[in-house]
């Protein structure tokens, strides 16, 4: 789970370094890892968290570009997460 964690942190500074506009996938998307990371420091977040990463997935499906920069790093987390269960 560390892993998991260092990896959406990566991409939430990697996404904060960039010029994003308000209601942008890449501004959507930071929302969505920002509370990943808030689920995963509950102790009692499990439930929260299993949301958080059905709600990216779905996301990732029907808003980010395919074969976009943003759609693989999304890509390699889910796929971390998936490997965890």
């Amino acid at each position: 789970m560390n892993e998991l964690i260092k990896e959406i942190g990566a991409l939430i500074q990697k996404l904060e370094r960039s010029n994003l506009l308000v209601d942008s996938t890449e501004h959507i998307t930071l929302n969505h890892l920002k509370k990943l990371v808030t689920a995963a420091e509950n102790t009692e977040g499990t439930p929260a968290l299993k949301r958080g990463f059905a709600d990216l997935e779905q996301f990732w499906a029907s808003s980010v570009a395919w074969c976009s920069e943003l759609s693989k790093d999304l890509e390699k987390i889910i796929i971390m997460h998936r490997e965890l269960l």
